[in-house]
């Protein structure tokens, strides 16, 4: 189940904790707490004030381009219904009520509201299955009139606005094969078609609620890459999804990302050992300097900035409901100088497979060839590469260069295959003194072609194509692990939507190469293998994703 599901039950089940006594949130002396010396800067806040109080949670605030109002989420009648909350009178009204779920609310500049609608019974899945039209979709209100946006029988959610207003990022499960998510761009014009902008698939990862900065260079949002990973923020340019870096720790969960302002820093929601529950914290990007709020008792979570950049909104459960909440903060974020470190330029093939006169040889980086040992029926068809019966295999003992550590590397390949079924068939293997199998590439027994690592405990991670291969057709996969113990996949240069995460195994020197078969012996491949190279860093042509450095610098011109 994804983030939206999560937390859709928590506002209308889970957040109704019952106290003998309702304790309202009230104004109490606040500030902020560093939570690491190594990374915490300077904030000055203000006292916590609540805005909302009563029964019922009060959730997803969104403050008004005007400052005047904040929109959000209440379940006080029931279900999730859309209100704003004049900031001068207190008073509240409605804007989206009666049956059904509407939630999420984000503003366009001129005032317009984007938000979440459906009424669903059961969950996306099944509506799949039915094909039913009863999704989540969006929906555009403007002068007193609604618009949809989006309508089908899967579920588009976390919608934010693009600060010049022309269109609206989003995530949904539509054309996902799991109840996973996937991150789209609708442009707000009338009859315009969505388009899907950054595909995860899988039953256990997913990107949600992106948001682009102010001045259009980075798009943020926040992703899940396994079961056994935290959600964590990541950042791209928006034409180059692919490319994201994260922004968090692999050992912190984060959501909610929302940009200030002027650009230059990030209010999310954020937990990690040692804190007393959730809360909001600012992150300076560039540096990834961060600093947690100390906003009272209970959880704090879904901060919104005030259109000055000088106060933030957030929910808070002090009360036994989540109720919105306002804060005064005046962050002193490191002070960076000098331009912006670019991307390293440590890259390059560290073994290339060579088949000449019937011979294979693995040749290193500095030119040295290692002979083949090989086993089984092996020929040399004149197209070029390795021709394998499914007894045949080619081993490489002790290749010089893999030793990858816990950094960037990849693998790439050009394959025939002429069978799949009766377990998997493995295309090259790299084995080490840490596991036997530290690094793969092989078709699993649905056809798929898989990639994967491992963690530091040895655990298998992977990644698989989308659709299975087409037997006898070759095809080119290149697997990539970056130095996150993050893996992304491409097959004839597409990326797959898969994605996984934790593969942190630090690689000593190789004692094996085995193409064709597992090292022990089994699981052999039928078919060719017409090239095949693996290196440290990005392979070549392959173009270099920014720095955290050269991104954000883009964020703030």
């Amino acid at each position: 189940m994804m983030a939206h599901d999560q937390r859709q039950e928590t506002r209308t089940g889970i957040a109704r904790v019952s106290f003998a006594t309702l304790v309202l949130l009230a104004v109490g002396s606040t500030g902020c707490r560093p939570v690491a010396s190594e990374d915490a800067w300077a904030c000055q806040c203000g006292t916590v004030s609540a805005i909302t109080s009563g029964d019922g949670n009060d959730t997803e605030a969104a403050w008004s381009p005007d400052g005047d109002r904040i929109a959000f989420q209440t379940d006080r009648k029931g279900d999730l219904d859309i209100s704003l909350v004049d900031l001068k009178t207190g008073a509240i009204s409605g804007i989206a009520e009666g049956i059904g779920h509407a939630c999420y609310p984000a503003w366009a500049p001129d005032g317009a509201l984007v938000y979440t609608f459906g009424y669903q019974a059961g969950t996306a899945v099944e509506a799949e299955t039915r094909k039913s039209d009863s999704g989540y979709g969006l929906r555009l209100f403007k002068d007193n009139a609604t618009r949809v946006l989006t309508r089908g029988h899967w579920r588009d959610y976390t919608p934010s606005v693009t600060p010049d207003g022309v269109a609206v990022y989003y995530a949904s499960t539509r054309d996902n094969t799991e109840n996973s998510t996937s991150l789209w761009r609708l442009p707000l014009a009338q009859n315009a078609v969505a388009t899907r902008v950054l595909h995860l698939d899988g039953p256990s990862s997913g990107a949600v609620q992106p948001s682009l900065s102010p001045n259009g260079a980075v798009l943020l949002w926040n992703q899940l890459d396994g079961f056994r990973s935290n959600w964590r923020l990541r950042a791209a340019r928006p034409d180059d999804l692919a490319d994201s870096i994260p922004l968090t720790p692999a050992e912190m969960s984060a959501y909610a990302p929302r940009w200030s302002p002027d650009g230059r820093l990030i209010a999310f929601t954020g937990f990690r050992g040692g804190d007393p529950g959730w809360g909001i914290y600012l992150l300076e990007p560039r540096s990834g300097a961060m600093t947690r709020l100390k906003t009272g008792k209970g959880n704090s979570r879904s901060p919104a900035w005030s259109p000055d950049g000088r106060e933030i909104v957030f929910e808070n459960n002090r009360s036994g409901f989540y109720k919105l909440c306002r804060m005064r903060v005046e962050p002193r974020p490191p002070i960076l100088k000098g331009p912006p470190a670019v991307s390293p330029a440590t890259s390059r093939v560290e073994a290339r497979l060579a088949v000449k006169g019937g011979a294979a040889t693995l040749v290193n980086a500095d030119g040295a060839a290692a002979p083949a040992v090989l086993q089984g029926l092996v020929t040399f068809p004149e197209s070029g590469g390795l021709a394998l019966d499914g007894k045949g295999s080619a081993t490489f003992e002790r290749p010089l260069g893999l030793d990858y550590g816990a950094g960037r590397f990849f693998v790439r390949m050009t394959l025939v295959v002429d069978a799949v079924g009766g377990g998997p068939r493995i295309a090259v293997v790299g084995q080490y003194a840490e596991h036997p199998l530290g690094w793969q590439i092989f078709v699993n027994d649905a056809g798929h072609v898989c990639f994967s690592s491992r963690d530091p405990k040895g655990l298998y991670v992977g990644v698989a194509s989308d659709t299975p291969l087409k037997r006898g057709t070759a095809f080119t996969v290149m697997g990539l692990r970056d130095e996150e113990g993050g893996l992304r996949m491409y097959l004839d240069g597409a990326l797959q939507a898969g994605r996984a995460a934790g593969a942190t195994m630090a690689y000593g020197p190789a004692t094996k190469v085995c193409l064709g078969r597992q090292g022990s012996g089994g699981c052999r491949l039928r078919g060719t293998i017409v090239a095949f190279e693996t290196g440290r860093g990005y392979p070549p042509g392959m173009k270099r994703p920014p720095t955290r450095e050269e991104l954000f610098a883009e964020a703030v011109r």
